[in-house]
């Protein structure tokens, strides 16, 4: 029988617990779990419980940089380190001592918008969307593909929903993908920088201000509503004589 990867896995908050759930009901094996320093939600405990009640060694609330952590990987001959929602930039040390690498599940169809908030500017540049499951490197999400399962934007779509579909997305590709990546059936394929598209969390506040002088083609400033749009959450806004205004948008097709 062929030999199955030696994984160990870093999960932090709601998706994290999704997804170690989906694990753990397979009965893949499974080295260790480590929750996140910085995940002190609930889901952190939860993610503890999911291990105690499986059987699972759980190393709780670490950096995935602290020496000791990384010797835990060197000591357990880990092959494929899973970064499931994990929050924290991984780094040099760290990523070479899992003897494959590191494996992330990104939210976006990449090279297409690395970084943050991806179904944001996958509306509003009109970028290929989905999710992907890659090889980190010293870079931001620019390692190495190993599967991706693209994702149709349509024109009702918001933010609110298209994130909501991409949650779907990453739980499918992970189940999909996951037992291929154990079995060693993959086949890394280097990205195509050329057309790579990258953004700051810090860039979007300052593009979805509606700026009430500025003159905007309708498509771009629909564009930039709806991309922007969450209900119950912070969306689009403007200014007006010295207060903050949200502006949510819904598009609905005429059925006459």
């Amino acid at each position: 029988m062929a030999r199955q990867a030696n994984v160990a896995i870093c999960a932090a908050y709601e998706m994290g617990v999704k997804l170690i759930s989906k694990v753990l009901a397979e009965s893949y094996p499974v080295k260790f779990v480590a929750t996140c320093i910085r995940d002190t939600t609930g889901d952190e405990k939860k993610i503890a419980n999911l291990c105690a009640q499986n059987g699972v060694q759980c190393y709780r609330q670490i950096s995935a940089n602290d020496p000791e952590f990384i010797k835990k990987l060197k000591e357990n001959d880990i092959d494929l380190v899973f970064m499931l929602w994990w929050p924290e930039i991984v780094k040099k040390d760290a990523i070479q001592a899992a003897k494959i690498g590191w494996v992330n599940l990104h939210t976006s169809l990449l090279p297409y918008n690395r970084g943050m908030h991806p179904y944001y500017w996958a509306i509003v540049d009109g970028t290929p969307f989905g999710a992907t499951l890659h090889l980190i490197n010293e870079g931001i999400d620019s390692g190495p593909i190993l599967f991706q399962k693209e994702l149709t934007i349509d024109i009702t779509d918001t933010g609110d929903s298209l994130y909501k579909k991409l949650i779907q997305t990453c739980l499918d590709l992970f189940s999909e993908s996951y037992p291929k990546i154990l079995r060693f059936d993959f086949k890394p394929k280097p990205q195509a920088n050329d057309r790579a598209t990258f953004h700051w969390a810090k860039d979007i506040n300052p593009h979805s201000t509606i700026d009430l002088e500025k003159t905007y083609k309708a498509r771009d400033l629909i564009n930039i509503i709806r991309a922007r749009t969450f209900w119950g959450r912070p969306s689009g806004f403007f200014f007006h004589e010295g207060k903050k205004y949200w502006v949510r948008l819904q598009i609905e097709e005429a059925r006459e």
